[in-house]
């Protein structure tokens, strides 16, 4: 019986998987918000030094000078904006792809004790079975060994008290053989 439980146990292992002990850092989320807010810093001095009183009046915003703050500064700076966004973004689902690979390799390994546990707890169920069984055959055989025990202690008491009438009767049968020898030789 103890081989087939261990076949059992080979055929079906379960594959351990390694489950990381701490979730990944947000270390690529954070440096991407920091750029961000160094760049809209950058385009908030860029319009308030475009927009004061003294650029106006000095004639600086031209159509000309809009055109090329335009090209120079506002066009790459909404540029590296939105490929700030897309690179944010990119690291955004990086994190939460890892993070629901590791939610799923959890979720496995949980499924895996699960199963380990049901079949430990199968395991243990059996061998309280078979634990019972073996005490009522243990209950069984000292049952019958007490009465095998009384039947014998019974027949000894009959063979004690047969062989002490068996004494009394040969010892009565050497006196009367005594007595008649004594009466045929006196006769």
């Amino acid at each position: 019986n103890s081989g087939n439980f261990e076949e059992s146990s080979l055929s079906s292992r379960t594959t351990i998987v390694e489950v990381p002990k701490e979730l990944p850092k947000f270390s690529m989320v954070n440096s991407s918000l920091k750029k961000l807010k160094f760049h809209l810093a950058s385009l908030d001095m860029v319009v308030k030094e475009r927009t004061t009183a003294t650029a106006i009046t000095k004639g600086t915003w031209g159509f000309e000078h809009t055109k090329a703050c335009f090209r120079d500064e506002i066009i790459p700076f909404v540029k590296a904006l939105k490929e700030l966004f897309n690179s944010f973004d990119q690291f955004l689902i990086d994190e939460l792809t890892e993070v629901q690979n590791v939610f799923n390799q959890m979720e496995h390994a949980v499924e895996q004790h699960c199963v380990a546990k049901n079949k430990f707890q199968d395991k243990i169920k059996d061998v309280l079975k078979e634990n019972e069984r073996l005490l009522q055959q243990a209950i069984s055989t000292y049952i019958v060994n007490i009465v095998m025990n009384a039947n014998v202690n019974y027949a000894c008491k009959t063979v004690n008290d047969c062989e002490c009438c068996v004494t009394i009767m040969t010892k009565l049968q050497r006196d009367f053989i005594k007595k008649e020898c004594y009466d045929t030789l006196f006769k």
